[in-house]
């Protein structure tokens, strides 16, 4: 079983200058000049330019499937496909980038292995810089995954979530220590209300299609247990 718990790094001695690395960058992604800028330049200012880019894009859904298709790749060890997979809603995640970390560790592709890691690393510490976990200042984020990605960084662990709708919407996460953690949902709960019903149901991973298909093939007989995946690690 492989471990993707994230604890904090210093990345200071990462540089976007180097050329190993921005090549990896370029090739991987399209990215914008709000993306390298944040890259590059790791401030708050950049970094909500970039999470700008993300919410006003048309196909930002802060619900899509993306993650679990990468889980599902990652299952067939189709780590190139992991590694390449790219859209607006994965650019921003650690967790997407720590998967690819992981596909390109398994292809023995050091280099994006490093690439990726720093991203992953890179946009946490872009999510801490949006505020301190207070109601006054929550940590902004674009996805659910988003949250407990945050709380591994800094070596929280869940314990309950609720949510809290006020002026602005906030996940707030009770942690096994006791700490209280706020986290601003505004942008991602608006973009999902402004959804119709079927488009909400696609993002919540329900197949209409095939809502009355009555194939058992994926069913589990009574004695079967489902396999526990290694990326389960909340």
């Amino acid at each position: 079983m492989v471990s993707l718990k994230i604890g904090r790094i210093l990345l200071k001695n990462v540089s976007l200058r180097k050329p190993v690395f921005k090549e990896t960058l370029v090739a991987l992604y399209i990215m914008t000049d709000e993306f390298l800028n944040f890259f590059k330049d790791p401030t708050q200012e950049n970094f909500l330019k970039a999470r700008n880019y993300v919410i006003t894009h048309e196909e930002y859904n802060p619900y899509s499937d993306d993650i679990s298709k990468l889980q599902e790749l990652l299952e067939v060890a189709n780590y190139e496909k992991v590694l390449h997979y790219n859209n607006i809603n994965v650019i921003m995640s650690p967790r997407a980038h720590l998967y690819k970390k992981y596909a390109a560790t398994q292809l023995g592709n050091e280099k994006d292995a490093s690439s990726e890691f720093f991203l992953a690393h890179r946009i946490l510490e872009g999510i801490l810089l949006t505020g301190d976990g207070s109601k006054e200042h929550p940590y902004v984020v674009l996805r659910v995954s988003d949250e407990r990605d945050v709380l591994s960084f800094i070596s929280e662990e869940f314990e309950s979530q609720s949510l809290v709708k006020e002026e602005r919407i906030y996940d707030l996460i009770t942690t096994k220590s006791g700490k209280t953690i706020y986290f601003d949902i505004t942008d991602s709960y608006n973009t999902i209300a402004s959804f119709g019903m079927n488009d909400m149901l696609r993002s919540l991973g329900v197949n209409l299609e095939d809502e009355d298909d009555d194939s058992n093939e994926n069913t589990l007989s009574p004695n079967e247990k489902p396999a526990k995946k290694w990326w389960k690690f909340w």
